[in-house]
């Protein structure tokens, strides 16, 4: 029994195969999460309430579409390439987070949206790009402090004891004239027998 084989019905097969290869693969990476970076302007009229509103509300809305912040920068006040809305300056920020492709474009639309917002700027990066982690300092111990003794306190002894030694020299000072004038026993009887002597004569 001979097969007679229609033309085109291999081929035909072969790419039913490819296309749901395709499909599914594309459909996989739509479930997949990738890695972008949002770059945001603000006005330079922001106040330091208003870059934290802003920062704030980004973050709530990764969180709402399933994505997860991982890196986050303030470059601050910068000076713009041409005015935008009559800005001549603008407050840079940057998020880099993680999220679903499907996801990621209606995050996009709700910055576009933000009034606040003068330009933005998001891309699909790799996960090599992340920015480098901070290394967390701990904190420094404070170092003890030396007390230092006043030199007062050193010569309020020596001043005490010039003052407790100052009166017993000055009573051994008056004690000596008082030993002096006191005549001793011996230069007594030797008064008393002149004394006597000159009585016997003049008798």
């Amino acid at each position: 029994m001979k097969i007679v084989r229609q033309p085109g019905v291999g081929i035909g097969l072969r790419r039913d195969i490819m296309l749901r290869f395709r499909t599914n693969a594309f459909q996989r990476s739509l479930f997949t999460l990738r890695y972008y970076e949002l770059m945001w302007i603000l006005g330079a009229n922001a106040d330091e309430e208003g870059i934290e509103q802003s920062i704030e509300s980004i973050d709530e809305r990764i969180e709402d579409h399933g994505g997860e912040r991982l890196r986050s920068a303030a470059w601050g006040r910068r000076s713009l390439a041409y005015p935008i809305n009559h800005h001549a300056e603008g407050i840079y920020n940057v998020v880099q987070f993680s999220m679903e492709p499907d996801k990621s474009v209606i995050f996009e639309k709700e910055i576009l949206a933000d009034q606040a917002v003068i330009r933005h700027l998001q891309l699909r990066i790799e996960e090599s790009d992340l920015l480098p982690v901070a290394p967390v300092i701990p904190p420094t111990p404070p170092a003890p402090t030396e007390t230092v003794e006043p030199e007062a306190s050193h010569e309020a002894p020596a001043a005490e004891a010039d003052s407790s030694e100052s009166p017993d020299e000055e009573s051994s000072a008056d004690a000596e004239p008082e030993e002096s004038e006191t005549p001793e026993p011996e230069e007594a009887e030797e008064e008393e027998e002149e004394a006597v002597e000159t009585e016997a004569s003049g008798a």
